[in-house]
């Protein structure tokens, strides 16, 4: 006996009494196999007895729903029990492989087939149609539902009541058909409708229509498209085929499986289940939007309904997307109130049924490496619908997506230096797809911290927004991990021009992640002390993406970075720089303080750690400037616990202090952002008294200087070249009031700040050969 036969023995249908059966049936083929089925299960019906049953398509969402005869049947006694039934039409040995077939894309998925498809499977294996039980309930019961959710309107209208009967109808079924395919396939249905007949919905479209002084009849039809535009329409098929994509995608260069921490995805898995849950996402890359859900559909995970941007929704690629739960969202809204209703009841509707969301915590992808500044318009958004609609304990989980090799740096360095970026086509996405070929290694996915946000904050209350945005992206830089390929770029970026043996740069990784490990930083697999030892197999893979050379002529194997690779390893370094923030800061004050000796080392050493904050607050996410100060007294107390009575003393002690803090790599950190700023401030001190310079201008100037300032070798690297560090350098320089009308006073400043940064430069530099002159004893 099959389950749904078995349902149909036991509970509430067993008991004597009216039912009405609803039928999903798409066509005359399901809805006679499912008559024929009931009166041959259901206990108590015989082969010619009349049932009272009314047929619907309600799994067919193109379908227009009659619900005339629904209507009337609803008006029967209270006590009636309905009773959903549906065909869950199966693929044989699907579950086992999950392929979808050419010929399910051009014939039509045969989990929905037509009518004389579905007779076709049946004359030749009906085992192929499973039926299935919806959860039962009483007219009465539904009506008592109903009348709860709908307590602000008109609850005598009948029609409104057959439709909130027939979507909790879809709503059982879907339940009852996970269990036999699984939960990657619950998905919502009848989105649309259900915004129309919310009441909530309502009110907001009369009290705008009233505001605005327009017709509420055509703010509705108004609404009606954006919802289209708007809501996702996942089905299996799609589904199916996002999933056979992502996968593809991922292993076109990558190796075929993602490497993620099991106890992780099953904590993910519980707190889907009891909460509304955000996955936010950072972006380094196109395809690291679909890890966490290809990570979610190969572990049969809720389906996940991506955010993407509306310049992705083109011909084709738009079409799927949409289809296995991407929701499309324009760049710019504001002004557009219907819009912004629509999509804040969408989002509700979607939290409110624990429907996981993601997006690009960003906002965009990464050009530097490091987390950039969050994006609040999506976050405020949803959180504006939490609170408009009391949803609590709303879960944000970030999600860290890190890569041996990135296909995208090269074409950020390059955007980088002033070229335009090419606009999204399905020719540009072909192109894409082809460039994944070469192999880049391993994919690495982990999951931070939830933050919880036990009560949605005021729609007015920025502060409180900022300060979520700001633990996320503190959990998201605590999941990221170390991996080999950013430590050896962070490694060989801190000694270049200077290349490393092969012995050196095995020692300095060591080293660093003895450092980490004792920080509890994360680390990737080839990292651990089982595979530490087995790195040749990623150095291969750098080497042959040209990124590292290996010199193996002489008697010792050397790696270095050519010089033109800089800015692509420069983005490996700052994926990881954050971890080393507190060391590098510790590091430039120490031989800030060593470089003054008419004043209190300890004072110098503190006014320094606090400067190199304010300098570069555009750059990193530090914790308010207690804590700041706490975590730097804790790095100091791991490395030497007399650095009190050192930095008190100073003189020979501070260097003493340096030493313990050897392998140094404050240079390394900072290096790109000092160079960069120092460009900026240079322009800006050459101004005349009444010049004044924008930021674009200003950005496009030091394009073109950093250039000649990297060919006189006044800065190191070109990886200090880059748009977003000029434009940072400039808000920099905006933040201290030295921007604007240049006068007298302001001229000087500017010099006075730019000697500064020059000396930092020095300072870092002396960090380096200090680095070097130890690396016999440091590297041992």
């Amino acid at each position: 006996m099959d389950e749904a036969a078995q349902i149909a023995n036991s509970g509430p249908l067993l008991a004597q009494g009216s039912k009405l059966f609803v039928i999903d049936a798409r066509n005359g083929v399901e809805r006679r196999y499912l008559l024929n089925w009931i009166k041959t299960t259901m206990p108590g019906i015989g082969p010619d007895e009349a049932l009272n049953w009314v047929s619907l398509p309600i799994s067919d969402e193109r379908a227009k729903m009659r619900l005339g005869r629904l209507e009337e049947k609803l008006r029967e006694s209270p006590d009636t029990l309905v009773v959903p039934v549906r065909i869950a039409w199966r693929i044989p040995d699907f579950e086992k492989s999950r392929a979808v077939k050419m010929r399910h894309v051009i014939f039509g998925d045969p989990r929905n087939p037509g009518a004389f498809r579905a007779r076709s499977i049946l004359l030749r294996n009906k085992r192929r149609a499973q039926c299935l039980i919806g959860q039962p309930a009483t007219i009465g019961e539904l009506n008592q539902n109903f009348a709860e959710l709908s307590k602000d309107y008109d609850q005598t209208d009948n029609r409104e009541f057959a439709a909130f009967v027939v979507r909790q109808a879809g709503l059982v079924l879907d339940i009852a058909e996970r269990g036999l395919r699984g939960r990657r396939y619950k998905v919502p249905r009848h989105v649309a409708d259900g915004l129309r007949s919310d009441a909530r919905f309502r009110a907001a479209m009369t009290q705008l229509a009233r505001e605005r002084g327009e017709s509420e009849a055509v703010l509705h039809e108004q609404a009606a498209k954006y919802m289209k535009e708007l809501i996702a329409r996942p089905s299996p098929l799609f589904i199916d085929m996002k999933a056979k994509l992502d996968r593809f995608m991922l292993s076109q260069g990558y190796d075929d499986e993602v490497v993620f921490n099991r106890k992780e995805l099953t904590r993910l898995r519980q707190t889907m289940r009891e909460h509304p849950t955000l996955l936010l996402f950072t972006h380094k890359t196109y395809i690291d939007g679909v890890t966490a859900t290809d990570l979610a559909y190969q572990n049969d995970l809720p389906l996940i309904h991506l955010f993407g941007g509306i310049n992705l929704d083109f011909f084709g690629l738009g079409f799927m997307l949409r289809r296995a739960g991407t929701i499309f969202i324009r760049r710019s809204f504001e002004n557009n109130p219907v819009y912004k209703l629509v999509l804040r009841y969408y989002v509700s509707y979607l939290l409110e049924k624990r429907f996981p969301m993601t997006w690009a915590f960003e906002g965009t992808r990464s050009r530097l490496g490091k987390l950039m500044p969050p994006r609040y318009g999506l976050l405020k958004y949803v959180m504006d619908s939490a609170h408009s609609n009391d949803i609590e304990n709303v879960h944000i989980i970030p999600v860290v997506t890190s890569f041996d090799l990135i296909r995208d740096v090269e074409e950020y360095a390059s955007e980088q230096t002033g070229r335009i970026k090419k606009p999204e086509s399905l020719s540009w996405f072909i192109g894409y797809l082809r460039s994944l070929r070469e192999p880049m290694g391993k994919v690495y996915v982990d999951f931070g911290e939830p933050v919880v946000v036990s009560k949605a904050p005021d729609p007015n209350d920025r502060l409180a927004l900022s300060k979520m945005a700001f633990e996320v992206a503190v959990q998201a830089n605590r999941a990221t991990p170390l991996t080999l390929t950013s430590l050896m770029c962070l490694c060989l970026l801190g000694t270049a021009p200077r290349a490393m043996t092969e012995e050196e740069l095995r020692a300095v990784i060591n080293f660093l992640v003895g450092w980490a490990r004792e920080r509890n930083i994360r680390m990737s697999e080839d990292l651990t002390d089982e595979n530490l030892e087995g790195v040749q197999r990623v150095i291969e893979t750098l080497v042959n993406n040209g990124l590292l050379v290996r010199y193996d002529k002489g008697s010792t194997l050397v790696y270095a970075i050519e010089p033109a690779q800089h800015p692509i390893a420069s983005y490996y370094r700052n994926t990881i720089i954050h971890h080393f923030l507190d060391k590098a800061i510790i590091e430039l004050s120490v031989l800030k303080a060593r470089e003054v000796s008419d004043r209190n080392a300890a004072e110098v050493f503190w006014e320094e750690t606090d400067r190199l904050r304010d300098l570069f607050k555009f750059e990193f996410f530090y914790p308010e400037k207690q804590q700041y100060r706490e975590n730097l007294k804790a790095e100091l107390q791991r490395a030497d616990p007399d650095w009190e009575a050192k930095l008190e003393e100073g003189g020979v002690k501070l260097t003493s202090l340096t030493n313990r803090f050897q392998p140094l790599i404050g240079h390394a950190v900072f290096l790109p952002f000092v160079e960069a700023y120092t460009i900026v401030l240079d322009i800006l001190s050459r101004l005349e008294p009444g010049d004044a310079i924008d930021k674009k201008s200003c950005v496009e100037t030091a394009l073109k200087e950093g250039r000649q300032a990297y060919l006189l070798r006044r800065i190191t690297s070109e990886s200090s070249i880059g748009k977003i560090l000029f434009e940072n350098g400039f808000r920099m320089a905006a933040g201290l009031g030295l921007t604007g009308e240049t006068t007298p006073e302001t001229i000087a400043e500017r010099k006075a700040l730019l000697r500064k940064f020059r000396a930092l430069s020095r300072r870092m530099e002396k960090s380096r050969l200090e680095l070097l002159v130890l690396a016999d004893k440091i590297f041992e």
